[in-house]
C-alpha cells in the first residue's frame, strides 16, 4: 500500500494470515491505493487485484446547486475568510486555524449571500473523538436560521467541551435551504440540492493561561486583567 499513484511493488508490503488489517502512522486526509493477491504455497500465488482507493478523513460534501454564492465570509477567532462560489459548493480551508479554550462557546460568524434570500439552516459539524466522522454525540450542531435577505451575517457560537483532548480539529460549517433541516441527525456529507459547505481546524488549548494579558483564546471561569479591572469570563 501507499500514498495514491505509487507504483507497484514500491510500496509498503505486509504479510496477512487473515483477511483484515488495522494500518497506522497513516498521514490524515490523504488518499492511499492498496494492491492484495493470495499467496498458495512455494511460489503459486493469484494475480493482483487493485488499486483499491481508500481516505484517511472524513467525507466531503458536495451539494449539487446552491442558492446565490452560499457561505462568503466566516469569521471566527483569528480566521477572516471571504470566499466566492467554490467549485461543489464546498471549500477546504483546514489551512487555516484559529484557537478556543476548553469549556467555552466559541462566537461564529457566517455571511451568507442566497441569492434572492431563501433561507438556510446553518450547521457546525466537529469530529470530538478524532474517528473521520461527525455522527457521534456532540458532533453536530444547529447553530440556528439564517434571515431571509440576499445577503446576511448570522451570528452563533460552537460550544466547546469541556473535556474536549488538546489538539487540532475540523470543523465543517455548512447550510441548506432544505436538505439539512433542524434536527439531529442532520447531514455533514450532504450532496443534495442548495447548499453551502466549508471546512477549518480549530485548535482546542488548555485554559491555564496567565490572567495579567487578554489571550487569543478565552476559557470560562478565566480571569483577566482589563485596565486596573478583574474580569472572569463567563461560557
Amino acid at each position: 500500500y501507499g500514498v495514491s499513484g505509487f507504483a507497484q511493488g514500491a510500496g509498503t508490503e505486509l504479510s496477512l494470515t487473515d483477511t483484515f488489517t488495522t494500518l497506522s502512522l497513516l498521514m490524515p486526509s490523504t488518499n492511499y491505493d492498496f494492491y492484495v493477491r493470495e499467496y498458495c504455497g512455494g511460489t503459486d500465488s493469484s494475480a493482483w487485484a487493485g488499486p483499491v482507493n481508500f481516505f484517511t478523513g472524513s467525507c466531503t460534501p458536495a451539494p449539487s446547486s446552491v442558492d446565490g454564492s452560499g457561505i462568503i465570509n466566516v469569521t471566527m477567532g483569528t480566521i477572516n475568510n471571504t470566499t466566492v462560489a467554490e467549485p461543489g459548493n464546498y471549500g477546504n480551508y483546514t489551512a487555516l486555524s484559529t484557537d478556543a479554550g476548553q469549556g467555552v462557546d466559541f462566537p461564529v460568524a457566517i455571511t451568507l449571500n442566497t441569492g434572492f434570500g431563501y433561507i438556510y439552516n446553518l450547521w457546525a459539524f466537529v469530529d470530538w473523538n478524532q474517528d473521520t466522522d461527525f455522527d457521534d454525540a456532540d458532533e453536530q450542531m444547529y447553530l440556528g436560521e439564517s434571515p431571509a435577505v440576499s445577503q446576511t451575517t448570522y451570528n452563533a457560537v460552537i460550544p466547546i467541551p469541556a473535556n474536549a483532548s488538546l489538539g487540532s480539529y475540523i470543523v465543517r460549517l455548512g447550510g441548506s435551504d432544505s436538505g439539512l433541516g433542524s434536527t439531529t441527525p442532520s447531514n455533514p456529507c450532504y450532496t443534495g440540492s442548495f447548499g453551502t459547505f466549508e471546512d477549518y481546524t480549530l485548535n482546542v488549548v488548555s485554559c491555564n493561561i496567565p490572567n495579567t494579558v487578554i489571550p487569543t483564546a478565552l476559557c470560562m471561569g478565566d480571569t483577566v486583567m482589563v485596565g486596573t479591572t478583574e474580569v472572569t469570563m463567563a461560557g
